[in-house]
């Protein structure tokens, strides 16, 4: 070996040496491993060992794990190379865990902190006792003749004199629920007149198919088995018959008790996340360009094709 290459030799490992001290002296002290552009250190390594360690630590492989982050840190390395980071979809993605993420730390411990004091439930009970109040009711039995605006007086007069008939016949005996067969005889509500005209169960201040006027008269009854006088409507004549009634009743507060307390506390909840997302908006600075804004057009909703779709 001449001079010129012992010197080459010697140059090369000076330069090695030099490349290598400096490597040591400016690599961290707690690097375990670079890849790609990630690192890994002792505290990544030791947080990893720790997330496992309810898989019995004692049979952990150190090289295996560090393998496996190796390969972990190589899979982000490259998707990070791949630009996936920066497409809509996952940047959405990601914005919606962020929020999620802070919604559990800072909103999920407000909301878990809500309750209500036996006090409120009472109260709130005592200010809405209408709500649980079951309104009295009556079960109705009717006969219904139809007659309309353009029928003649004549037909009327007919119809008029049959309901009085039939009213006559319906203010004696008459066997089977409601009006019997007289509501077969001369009933023409086809629902209920093979019924003997029961229309079941009719509770006060609902609406119901039937005339108001009829309804009524059905709650001015007394006594069971009483019969109203004929009653006009733009819909035609009725009579109707009290079958039943019962009246108003007030649930116990003990039997809405646990319904009360679970209804408050989910609009107690809501208005506590409300609030929360209130002080975000509020401490949040936001700058508007309202002429930028403007320029932003709704498309108009497109008119629905109704014809048949053209055959291949």
């Amino acid at each position: 070996m001449n001079a010129k290459q012992i010197m080459a030799v010697i140059f090369i490992i000076i330069l090695g040496a030099t490349y290598y001290y400096l490597t040591l002296k400016e690599r961290p002290d707690d690097l375990i491993a670079i890849v790609g552009s990630q690192k890994i250190t002792i505290q990544d390594y030791e947080t990893e060992m720790k997330r496992r360690s309810s898989h019995r630590i004692a049979r952990l492989n150190k090289k295996q794990l560090l393998d496996e982050m190796i390969l972990r840190s190589s899979m982000v390395d490259q998707a990070l190379q791949s630009q996936i980071h920066q497409q809509k979809d996952f940047i959405r993605m990601y914005e919606n865990l962020l929020i999620g993420q802070y919604k559990k730390q800072f909103l999920k411990p407000q909301v878990d902190t809500v309750d209500l004091t036996s006090e409120e439930i009472q109260r709130h009970y005592s200010e809405n006792i209408n709500k649980y109040t079951q309104p009295k009711k009556i079960r109705l039995a009717l006969i219904h003749m139809k007659t309309h605006a353009k029928m003649n007086e004549s037909k009327i007069q007919q119809i008029s004199e049959k309901m009085n008939e039939a009213l006559n016949q319906a203010r004696k005996p008459v066997k089977g629920r409601g009006f019997g067969r007289l509501a077969v005889q001369y009933s023409e509500d086809q629902v209920s007149r093979y019924k003997g005209g029961d229309i079941g169960w009719i509770y006060e201040n609902r609406s119901y198919r039937w005339d108001e006027k009829v309804l009524n008269a059905g709650f001015a009854l007394t006594k069971i088995d009483d019969v109203s006088d004929i009653i006009t409507t733009d819909k035609g004549l009725y009579i109707v018959k009290l079958m039943d009634r019962r009246p108003s009743v007030v649930t116990p507060f003990n039997k809405v008790k646990t319904r009360i307390r679970h209804k408050q506390l989910l609009e107690k909840r809501k208005e506590t996340e409300k609030n929360f997302e209130k002080r975000i908006r509020e401490k949040t600075p936001v700058t508007i360009y309202q002429d930028v804004f403007d320029k932003v057009k709704i498309p108009e909703k497109q008119k629905e094709n109704n014809q048949p779709p053209v055959p291949f």
